[in-house]
């Protein structure tokens, strides 16, 4: 059983998913956070006998960001009487192109989820138990997101404990009793179908272009080609399907974790000399959402503008970053190949100095995947 309880307080509050970092409001300020293109987002609703003045927008931002599924957004409570009371009446979440309120199955007349795409939204994560018992019943698994939720209290300044909590994007063969859900998911707060507007894949962003991937299931690519690829999976991957992977000629570079707009999903870096087939590889790794080819062909960009950035004889000092395929003593040879000078090596990048040729034989190059200009103390 998780230790993380969704609980309800008799102040006003506000709820927000991010990352796992711990963010501590002031108490006369709302919360900021950059815009994203998507981002999941919760409100909580109150009815109280106080004024409630103040409503903010919060957007959670990633590097590699998912289309919009859901958008964040938070009431803040400045002004609360101590003598107030506050009933919680549920959590608006931006669902698509709708934004609804979501009310805790106790309190939801709907006891029956209906087929098709719908979120689940819980306390805790959905696990490979939870997610082999819902596919049992015809219930699968989409994509998941997942963060810390900050109880924001304005009253006397202070700031209520954080908890945890999940949503999942699932698909339903057919109609569904929630209680049935509940009986196979741990801490569920309820399900609400999904709008129509939501994304049926995951936005992977790479040198300026955008890839929709489906689950493997939707996917009519069963081939994966030789090359570079990623894997996106459900869970991390452990050594066993490392190992497994090699068998068939995967090498597995390096994995971490899928954060575009806080997805609790996993991606890996992989290598193949040949063609693979996706059934091969989903049946030795567990959670395989797909695979798809990295993008090193599309050549890259080069911003010359910046005052911070040094220009002597119209040289530039750059930093080069290659593939984490290529040795860095190969990344050295291509940036001397393309003609720059002073290379150098500083741990997990190659210092130079090049002139716009050499620059432009280096954004063409597939093994290298940044070309930026040297900024002073960054990261030397």
């Amino acid at each position: 059983m998780r230790n993380a309880k969704l609980a309800i307080t008799l102040f006003s509050f506000a709820i927000y998913f991010a990352s796992c970092g711990d963010v501590s409001p002031s108490s006369s300020s709302f919360l900021t956070v950059p815009e994203s293109n998507g981002s999941m987002s919760s409100e909580v609703v109150t009815s109280s006998s106080s004024s409630i003045e103040g409503v903010s927008s919060l957007e959670v931002s990633s590097s590699s960001a998912l289309s919009s599924s859901s958008e964040l957004s938070s009431s803040s409570v400045p002004n609360v009487k101590s003598s107030s009371s506050v009933r919680v009446n549920g959590v608006i979440i931006k669902n698509g192109d709708k934004e609804e309120t979501v009310q805790k199955f106790d309190a939801d007349p709907k006891m029956t989820q209906s087929a098709g795409r719908f979120w689940l939204l819980m306390a805790g994560d959905l696990d490979k138990t939870e997610t082999e018992s819902l596919e049992k019943i015809g219930i699968h698994r989409q994509r998941c997101y997942s963060g810390s939720i900050h109880y924001l209290f304005e009253y006397s300044g202070n700031r209520s404990e954080y908890s945890y909590m999940c949503l999942c994007l699932m698909n339903a063969d057919k109609d569904v009793e929630k209680m049935t859900i509940m009986s196979l998911v741990d801490e569920v707060y309820n399900t609400y179908d999904a709008d129509e507007s939501v994304a049926n894949g995951i936005v992977y962003r790479s040198r300026g272009k955008e890839t929709l991937v489906r689950r493997i299931d939707e996917d009519s690519l069963m081939t994966q080609v030789a090359g570079r690829f990623w894997i996106i999976k459900d869970y991390p991957m452990d050594k066993e399907e490392r190992n497994s992977l090699k068998e068939i000629g995967i090498d597995i570079v390096n994995c971490s974790a899928l954060h575009a707009d806080n997805l609790d999903m996993g991606i890996c870096f992989a290598t193949s000399e040949k063609d693979v087939e996706k059934t091969a590889i989903n049946s030795r790794i567990d959670g395989l959402y797909n695979t798809f080819s990295v993008n090193d062909t599309t050549k890259l960009e080069f911003d010359y503008t910046g005052a911070h950035w040094v220009v002597e004889d119209v040289s530039l000092e750059i930093v080069v970053g290659c593939w984490n395929d290529v040795p860095m003593d190969a990344c050295k040879e291509i940036l001397k190949a393309c003609k720059g000078e002073d290379v150098a090596l500083d741990r997990s990048i190659i210092l130079g100095t090049a002139t716009s040729e050499t620059i432009d034989c280096l954004l063409s190059n597939k093994d290298v995947n940044s070309v930026e200009p040297l900024r002073y103390g960054t990261p030397l």
